[in-house]
């Protein structure tokens, strides 16, 4: 699904999709299928995609009748759904999308033109022209989601549209208005609350599920089988398919999510529905296939291998769907239980019970207890601290700021700037940039994203604010919003359960002890609640054990040193890399050059010997290199 609006007297030479509005110097085109186009008094609204009113008892119209240029950005939080809204009037316009930013409007401004498009392909100046945008690339090599930040991209000429910004362009001239968004405070849940999120989460699929029928991305975990569960209680299992993804990235390691596969198999028969699976399989490669893939990947800044994973799903998808299918996935649960901390991966140990609880202590540290350890300067001792610090041998921690609100942007720093995710966590730890490099990146992104949100943020509301920057970091990532993008490409309407609004509320509001801190519920507590308690049909004993992948029994097993390192496309990673083409790109003010020439060079040479941490420094390198960019020589 793409659309361009081209503001001026210039129009591109090319085309696509169907032209919807052509008038006074503004031309949209889409080639969206779902289109809502509305008279008001004060002008028109065109809305592009899935939309519907969070209020059960009013009707869209009702709000679109209350659109005016001023108001436009207010009235998105009552609106529930995947959407570009439009709203154009005598002499301008003014361009949203929904609350959560999930397609991307790309803008780029020349000096007689202005052009807002959903990927770079439709963009009319080569988005290089002005040169790289240095933060940007620091974010995405060394921050896993290998993106820049949402309102960013890898050029200075291109910019995107940011959570709770709206383009309100007039007489050519481009403004961007920031709506401050409404900060939920922590509170008392008791257990009628467990019977709101099980309302939530079903009335959800029930208004979201179609009735020709449903599949869902299945991945064996809670959350996918959540899904399941709640369309098979709802609609019956006759309505209901399930695909699953089968790795096999080595001749040598076979088939790395076994694990996981066993598992869908146990629940697909539980449920009596079928299961379709897919490889992925990369000890062949398809030239032509991965040629065109990584055009798609690059017009949309996708940089992670999950590109592939979820166009394949997505073709497969393609080839079954009869009518109006939904698919359903269960991303963006991992970051909105648990800020993340849910994988059975923080500390690897026999028992997966101290496994979950690791994962629990993790989330703890980002939490409202140990901010206010933070803030008074008791944080050295406490005991889940010295022990994750322990883990990390001789790595640089920052000292604790003095003023609160410092110690609040520390705090934000170290969840959404740095890839190890602990607080305080030192970018000195970081090879790949120069000290210069590490302060500019720093600087620039905790000015864009970070200082508004620590102004406001406290013990009461700290939720509430991770959950608001998700949407600006991880969630719109390479490795999460592949999902929907590569979707998009063969027309499927996709949802994702865990990213709708009164979920993401209630979950804005929950307290640590409902499974974020040191209290004995488990992580993504009212879910695997709603579960257990038999709300839905459920075997929740078909999640003892292993959780999905090889490195859950034999911890040794790394996906990308198997993708990058005996694969059959590692002769094609390292032709990307051979002649260094990221100098092109890649400021030596900033970055350390020589360190990732001598890892290139190593890889070069011989795949094998690169250590693991050594792999995971060098894959977003390659993957820039292989993907490419515009302008590339």
């Amino acid at each position: 699904m793409n659309f361009r609006v081209s503001i001026g007297n210039e129009k591109s030479t090319t085309s696509f999709g169907k032209t919807i509005h052509n008038a006074n110097g503004i031309q949209i085109e889409s080639d969206f299928q779902q289109v809502i186009t509305h008279k008001n008094s004060t002008g028109v609204i065109f809305c592009l995609g899935m939309v519907k009113s969070r209020d059960k008892s009013k009707e869209i119209n009702t709000y679109f009748d209350k659109i005016d240029d001023q108001s436009l950005q207010y009235i998105v939080s009552d609106l529930e759904g995947r959407f570009i809204l439009f709203f154009i009037f005598d002499d301008g316009m003014c361009i949203c999308s929904d609350q959560f930013g999930k397609i991307d409007i790309f803008y780029q401004q020349n000096e007689t033109n202005i052009v807002l498009a959903s990927n770079l392909d439709l963009l009319p100046e080569v988005p290089d022209k002005s040169g790289f945008n240095q933060a940007a690339l620091m974010h995405m090599l060394t921050y896993y989601g290998y993106c820049p930040p949402k309102k960013d991209t890898l050029y200075n000429s291109v910019k995107r549209l940011g959570i709770d910004e709206y383009v309100y362009v007039q007489n050519n001239k481009i403004t961007l208005i920031q709506q401050d968004f409404t900060i939920q405070n922590v509170q008392e849940y008791t257990d009628s609350n467990h019977d709101e999120y099980t309302d939530i989460f079903l009335t959800h699929l029930q208004e979201t599920a179609s009735k020709e029928g449903n599949f869902i991305y299945l991945s064996s975990g809670w959350d996918s089988t959540s899904i399941l569960a709640g369309l098979v209680h709802l609609f019956g299992n006759n309505k209901v398919v399930c695909i699953i993804g089968r790795m096999k990235y080595s001749e040598r390691s076979g088939y790395c999510n076994q694990i996981e596969i066993d598992k869908a198999k146990k629940f697909s028969k539980y449920y009596n529905v079928k299961l379709n699976i897919v490889d992925f399989d990369l000890t062949e490669k398809d030239e032509s296939y991965f040629k065109s893939l990584r055009v798609k990947m690059r017009k949309h800044q996708l940089y992670a291998m999950t590109g592939l994973t979820h166009d394949k799903l997505a073709i497969k998808v393609s080839q079954l769907v009869t009518k109006n299918e939904t698919i359903f996935a269960g991303e963006i649960s991992d970051g909105v239980h648990n800020l993340g901390f849910s994988q059975y991966a923080t500390i690897f140990h026999p028992s997966h019970g101290f496994r979950e609880y690791s994962d629990k202590m993790a989330s703890y540290l980002f939490g409202p207890t140990f901010l206010s350890l933070l803030m008074n300067g008791e944080y050295v001792n406490d005991p889940i601290y010295k022990l994750f610090k322990s883990r990390v041998g001789d790595a640089i921690f920052d000292e604790a700021a003095d003023s609160p609100e410092d110690v609040k942007l520390q705090l934000l720093t170290s969840l959404f700037l740095r890839d190890a995710r602990l607080p305080l966590w030192s970018l000195d730890n970081e090879p790949l940039l120069t000290p210069k490099g590490a302060k500019y990146y720093t600087q620039q992104m905790q000015n864009k994203y970070l200082e508004g949100v620590a102004k406001n943020m406290d013990t009461d509301n700290i939720y509430a604010n991770y959950l608001y920057l998700y949407n600006s970091f991880h969630w719109q990532g390479s490795t999460v919003r592949s999902l929907q993008t590569m979707a998009d490409y063969y027309q499927l309407n996709t949802d994702l359960p865990f990213w709708s609004s009164d979920l993401q509320d209630f979950l804005a509001k929950m307290p640590e002890e409902w499974g974020r801190g040191l209290d004995l519920n488990p992580t993504k507590y009212p879910l695997k609640k709603m579960l257990k308690d038999g709300k839905i049909d459920y075997p929740y004993d078909y999640q003892k054990g292993a959780h999905s992948y090889t490195y859950d029994i034999d911890h040794s097993f790394s996906h990308s040193q198997e993708i990058f390192c005996y694969s059959a496309l590692v002769e094609d990673f390292q032709n990307s890399i051979r002649k260094k083409p990221y100098h092109q790109i890649l400021s030596k003010e900033y970055f350390n050059l020589d360190y990732i020439d001598s890892l290139v060079d190593e890889y070069i040479d011989s795949p094998e010997s690169l250590s693991v941490a050594s792999i995971g420094k060098l894959l977003p390198i390659i993957m820039l290199c292989y993907v490419g960019w515009y302008g590339k020589k």
